[in-house]
């Protein structure tokens, strides 16, 4: 993947706390928020309800080590918004989209409810492999770049 510009208008960036310093490798730690996790509706949101459910802890991604970090350091992370929309396409587009093509042409060729259904499962199954795919080839993780390290406050001290 070509440098980002890291002055990428388009870029999206997060700040993530450094959860530990491997050889070359840096652990980063993010909060998994639901999307509603700050609405006025959260009490009565079924994905807020979920994601409380399930709290399945923090989230943790490793990137190269850039510069001097620590652990407790905070670090901006950037991905460029072309990488982030093409793995939301292929993780929330692309099921979907096969979803209503299966079930509209075997609906098409005449079958019964039931048996639509039944073989929208597997079509559902397999517009998943995709994403697992470039997932697994680290496609996604190498758009990520660390930008900035803000060290933490009793290093940030002389």
């Amino acid at each position: 993947m070509p440098d980002q510009d890291p002055e990428d208008p388009r870029a999206l960036r997060q700040t993530l706390r450094v959860a530990g310093v491997e050889g070359a490798v840096v652990r980063l730690e993010a909060s998994r928020l639901s999307g509603c996790a700050a609405c006025a509706a959260r009490a009565g949101c079924g994905a807020g309800a979920l994601a409380e459910l399930l709290d399945a802890g923090p989230l943790e991604i490793a990137l190269p080590r850039i510069g001097h970090v620590a652990p407790g350091d905070q670090v901006v992370v950037s991905i460029p918004g072309t990488a982030f929309l093409g793995a939301a396409g292929l993780a929330y587009l692309l099921p979907p989209a096969a979803l209503v093509l299966a079930a509209t042409g075997f609906s098409a060729g005449g079958l019964s409810d039931l048996w639509v259904a039944l073989l929208c499962v597997p079509v559902l199954a397999l517009s998943f492999l995709p994403a697992r795919r470039a997932d697994s080839r680290g496609r996604f993780a190498s758009a990520l770049r660390i930008e900035e390290v803000i060290p933490a406050e009793d290093r940030a001290r002389p």
